[in-house]
C-alpha cells in the first residue's frame, strides 16, 4: 500500500467515525431513564402525571393536609399498634413529629390565612413555625375532625364519641352543634362554604345555606377515602384504588377522571402547583403534574411496502427459448 492509498484510507476512517454517534455508559443511562419515565406517563383529566417522589415511613398516613406557603405537608401516622402521632415532612425530606399536649388527632390548614390547626383530644391548638403550639379551643371533647371557612371566620369541629360537629367563631368560642352534619370525618369546606363529609366511607355534600346534607352521586359507596379542594378552587375526591373524581357541587354529583393505578390508598391531598400525594402503607406518594406531555411523540419514518421505492433491475436471462426479463427488487 503506497503513502496515497494510505492517506485515503485513514481520511474514510475519521469520516466514519465523526459520523456515528458513540454511546457511552451515562447516555444509555439516560436513555434507559427517559424510556422508563416515558412509559410510566399517566394522563388524568387533560394532566400528566409521573411518580415523582416516594417518602416512606413507618406507619399509615391518614388525613394529609398541605401549607401551600412554606410546602410542609401535615399528617396523622398510624403505626402498626394503631397509635396516632402528628407529623410534618418538611420541603427538605425530614419528617418531625408534633409535640402537643394529649394525643393528636388530624391537622388542617387555612391556607387564605396561612394558619395549621391541630385537632387533639384537649381541643384545638394553633401550630407555629418555629414548632410551638398555642391552644385555640378547649370543648372539653376529644376532637378528632376540624374545617376552617374559605374566608377563615368559621370552623367546624367534629367530635368523639359524642359523634357530633361544633360550630366556631373564628376567635374560637363555641357557637352552636351543627346538628345537620351527623358524622364529621372528612370534613371540608370549598369556597363557596358548602360542607363535605364521609360517613361509613359515603361521601355527602351540605350545600351552603342547607340544612340536609345530600348524598354525592358517582361515587364509591363504601371506598371513598376523602375529599380535597385545589388551589384552583377545583374540588376532588379520590377512593381507595385511587380512582381521582371532580365534584359538581351545584348537582351534588361527580365524575371519575382516571386512576393512578395505586390501592390501599388511605388519603391524598394536591399542592399549589395541583401535584398530587398519595397516602398508602409506609409511604406518602407524590405525582407531579404537567400541563404539556413531558415525552411527546417521536415520528418515526417507516417505509412499509405499499409505499416502498422500487428499483428496477434487469436480469438478463439467455435460453434458447426466452427473451430476456425484467425482474423488480424492493429496497
Amino acid at each position: 500500500m503506497d503513502g496515497w492509498t494510505l492517506l485515503i484510507f485513514f481520511v474514510c476512517l475519521t469520516s466514519i467515525t465523526d459520523s456515528s454517534p458513540v454511546m457511552t455508559r451515562e447516555s444509555l443511562i439516560k436513555q434507559i431513564n427517559t424510556q422508563h419515565f416515558c412509559a410510566n406517563i399517566l394522563k388524568i383529566n387533560n394532566f400528566y402525571y409521573s411518580l415523582a417522589e416516594r417518602k416512606n415511613l413507618s406507619g399509615i398516613p391518614a388525613d394529609i393536609s398541605i401549607h401551600w406557603k412554606t410546602g410542609n405537608i401535615f399528617f396523622t401516622k398510624i403505626s402498626e399498634e394503631m397509635k396516632m402521632s402528628l407529623q410534618v415532612l418538611r420541603p427538605s425530606g425530614e419528617f418531625e413529629t408534633i409535640k402537643v399536649a394529649g394525643l393528636g388527632q388530624s391537622t388542617t390548614v387555612d391556607n387564605l390565612n396561612d394558619i395549621v390547626y391541630l385537632a387533639t383530644d384537649n381541643g384545638v391548638y394553633k401550630y407555629k413555625d418555629d414548632g410551638s403550639i398555642q391552644l385555640y379551643a378547649a370543648l372539653g371533647e376529644d376532637v378528632m375532625y376540624l374545617a376552617v371557612s374559605n374566608d377563615g371566620g368559621t370552623m367546624y369541629i367534629a367530635t368523639w364519641p359524642q359523634n357530633r360537629v361544633h360550630k366556631l367563631s373564628n376567635d374560637g368560642q363555641k357557637q352552636e352543634i351543627f346538628a345537620p352534619i351527623p358524622n364529621g370525618h372528612g370534613l371540608t369546606v370549598d369556597t363557596r362554604n358548602n360542607i363535605y363529609f364521609v360517613a361509613t366511607k359515603t361521601s355527602y355534600i351540605l350545600k351552603n345555606g342547607e340544612s340536609v346534607p345530600i348524598k354525592i352521586k358517582g361515587l364509591p359507596t363504601d371506598k371513598m377515602t376523602g375529599i380535597y379542594v385545589s388551589r384552583s378552587d377545583e374540588v376532588y375526591a379520590m377512593d381507595e384504588n385511587s380512582n381521582l373524581y371532580v365534584l359538581e357541587p351545584e348537582n351534588a354529583s361527580a365524575r371519575h377522571l382516571g386512576t393512578f393505578s395505586v390501592n390501599g390508598v388511605n388519603s391524598f391531598a394536591m399542592d399549589e402547583s395541583d401535584n398530587i400525594l398519595i397516602g398508602v402503607k409506609s409511604a406518602i406518594l407524590k405525582y407531579k403534574g404537567y400541563e404539556r406531555d413531558p415525552c411527546p411523540q417521536q415520528k418515526v419514518n417507516k417505509k412499509g411496502k405499499r409505499h416502498s421505492r422500487r428499483r428496477k433491475t434487469k436480469k438478463l436471462t439467455t435460453t434458447s427459448t426466452t427473451e430476456a426479463t425484467e425482474d423488480y427488487e424492493e429496497e
